[in-house]
């Protein structure tokens, strides 16, 4: 028996041997991925490292970081925008766009990117590649806001004014809340031209108009503001109610039942009273040209009578029962009237146990002087309805009466009244 072994290769799993070459490979691939595994280790290494730089440099403002956080972050947006963003503090502009730039191009899908390229390129007098940048954000943010207001702005000093409030529209309807900023740029720009205004702003929207009614009617453009609020529609309501006591005030009658007929179905001309029979019942307290409270309304109840009238379907009941203001009325209200014309008021009233130093009366001012015109004092007991008539002459100018049913001036102070009072079958006829 031979005592010497033989020399063999070892073999596989599977008994066959393993050749030199593919050892060779064997070896070659785990360096291979030996050395990836360490190129990105050193690149997630350098990203950490351009962060930690990054964060610094936000915090700090050290150009000194910045530029770190650069070297080890070249293809790191955010590093290059905070280093744009130093060197734009410092005045350093061209360097600041470059930044800004690279910052675009490493993530071109941030709108914010771009518009802060724009704001650098048009400090540094780029004023179409500052167009340019902020164009880029419009389709990357189409519903926001800012490109449009940031563009917009940039048309607007590079002397495109038609453009630039395009865009400037487009933001406010975004953002109602700078709507009117817009309005009021577009004011200055053109001095005051209402004209402008609109054609500039485009409003195609409740809110848009609504803002610009009201911008027109802190200007004083009563036609303008009117306008707009009748094309906003309902959401300027409210606005609408209170603008009508406003022009009231300032003696624009016309103006004023132009606005005040949106909400009420009817424009009442010169000498029409509204429900002169207390035929519904009415809000009394809004302002315009129906029946309204007066400013103290203590010492009175007013009700609608259905079974005491002289015509229709209710009356006007006053119950006194203590102290009243006589110099504020009971009720009154604001009709139009032509001027240089003669005019009669006629009504029926009925008054029943009226116990007081200061009687009921009926009164006929002017609106625009508050000068009396003409008045009826009623008796403490009429014995049933009666019929009063009031003639008078409306003035060259006069544009407006108001109807009050007040009281007559007491000689001492606090006045107290009793008793019931009936009104009803109001005209106005100009003879």
């Amino acid at each position: 028996m031979n005592s010497k072994f033989e020399r063999r290769s070892d073999p596989d799993s599977s008994g066959a041997e393993t050749s030199p070459l593919v050892q060779r490979f064997t070896g070659l691939s785990g360096f291979v991925i030996i050395l990836f595994l360490i190129l990105l280790a050193w690149n997630a290494g350098r990203t950490g490292v351009a962060s930690v730089f990054t964060a610094i440099a936000g915090a700090t403002s050290e150009i000194a970081s910045a530029n770190e956080a650069v070297a080890f972050g070249a293809g790191n947006p955010d590093a290059h925008y905070v280093r744009g963003t130093i060197l734009e503090g410092l005045q350093d502009l061209p360097d600041a766009v470059e930044e800004f730039n690279q910052a675009a191009a490493a993530r071109p899908d941030d709108f914010a990117l771009w518009l802060r390229l724009a704001r650098a390129r048009e400090l540094n007098g780029e004023i179409d590649g500052a167009i340019a940048a902020a164009r880029q954000a419009i389709p990357l943010a189409p519903y926001y806001a800012e490109p449009h207001w940031q563009l917009g702005n940039i048309l607007l000093r590079a002397g495109q004014r038609d453009e630039a409030f395009k865009e400037l529209g487009l933001a406010g309807v975004s953002n109602p809340t700078l709507m009117p900023g817009v309005i009021g740029l577009a004011w200055q720009v053109s001095n005051g031209d209402v004209q402008f205004v609109e054609q500039a702003i485009q409003p195609g929207t409740p809110e848009a108009y609504q803002a610009l009614g009201h911008f027109f009617r802190l200007h004083h453009q009563a036609d303008a503001a009117i306008a707009m609020y009748i094309a906003a529609g309902n959401i300027a309501e409210e606005e609408r109610r209170s603008y009508v006591g406003e022009l009231i005030a300032a003696k624009q009658f016309n103006e004023a039942v132009t606005l005040w007929a949106i909400d009420h179905q009817t424009r009442p001309g010169a000498g029409v009273i509204i429900d002169p029979g207390f035929e519904q019942e009415t809000n009394l307290n809004e302002p315009g040209f129906a029946w309204r409270l007066g400013q103290e309304t203590q010492g009175f109840h007013l009700s609608l009578d259905p079974t005491n009238t002289r015509q229709g379907r209710a009356s006007l009941k006053v119950d006194f029962d203590g102290d009243s203001d006589p110099s504020s009325p009971v009720i009154s209200q604001l009709v139009l009237v032509e001027p240089r014309a003669h005019y009669r008021l006629s009504f029926a009233a009925r008054s029943e146990g009226i116990v007081s130093g200061g009687l009921p009366r009926v009164v006929v001012f002017e609106a625009d002087s508050n000068n009396v015109l003409g008045q009826s004092d009623l008796p403490r007991t009429t014995d049933g309805w009666r019929d009063f008539t009031i003639d008078f002459d409306s003035g060259p100018s006069t544009g407006a009466i108001q109807i009050s049913v007040g009281r007559q001036n007491c000689g001492r102070s606090p006045c107290p009244i009793f008793g019931r009072l009936w009104l009803d079958n109001f005209l106005l006829q100009k003879l």
